[in-house]
């Protein structure tokens, strides 16, 4: 949380003292401010709408684990580890919350059918996340051409790190739940006998 915190403390104040400061704008700092102030909201309510079209209207079929789009290689993984994502990922907020699905609160972590769900959970979070990554840019053309490349921009800048960093972790994630999955099934079958 708190490096989510610092980030958006930092753009804000690059976006304020770009536009007051170093580039000025021919608008009042009372203007600057509130425009300045305004866009973490913007960004999140943004992204909130794409993240609730993907997890509630898209089908849960395009999440599946085996859809070879939602599958990550072994090189992949090995491109994490190199950006040394054992040491910084557990600094990245988690999300799950929003979902009503959390790693935090679990009833049975050796339960395949948990296993499965946080797979599918994921998926979803892996979607939401690239969408909110490239749907930020959009925003600049709503708005005029000085507020959008001054505020909006920067911004989406900052919302585009913050987007990348979870889709990293939850991409690095999903081969180890796979084969906790299959480690899980197979007690569960031995257990049967």
């Amino acid at each position: 949380m708190l490096l989510y915190i610092l980030t958006i403390g930092i753009a804000m104040v690059l976006i304020f003292c770009g536009n007051y400061f170093w580039f000025p704008v021919d608008m009042s700092l009372l203007k600057i401010s509130i425009l300045t102030v305004i866009q973490p909201f913007l960004m999140v309510a943004w992204d909130g709408i794409f993240a609730a079209f993907i997890r509630h209207v898209l089908p849960a079929k395009w999440f599946s684990k085996e859809l070879r789009i939602n599958q990550v290689s072994k090189a992949e993984c090995k491109f994490y580890e190199m950006l040394g994502i054992k040491y910084w990922k557990d600094h990245v907020l988690e999300l799950g919350m929003f979902t009503s699905f959390s790693k935090k609160k679990v009833q049975d972590p050796n339960d395949p059918a948990y296993v499965e769900r946080f797979i599918l959970e994921c998926n979803y979070g892996v979607a939401v996340h690239f969408w909110n990554l490239i749907l930020a840019f959009p925003l600049v053309f709503f708005f005029p051409r000085p507020i959008g490349v001054r505020f909006v921009l920067p911004a989406a800048i900052t919302n585009a790190i913050l987007s990348v960093l979870p889709l990293m972790i939850l991409r690095y994630n999903i081969p180890r739940l796979e084969r906790l999955l299959v480690i899980l099934k197979k007690k569960q079958a031995a257990r049967a006998q």
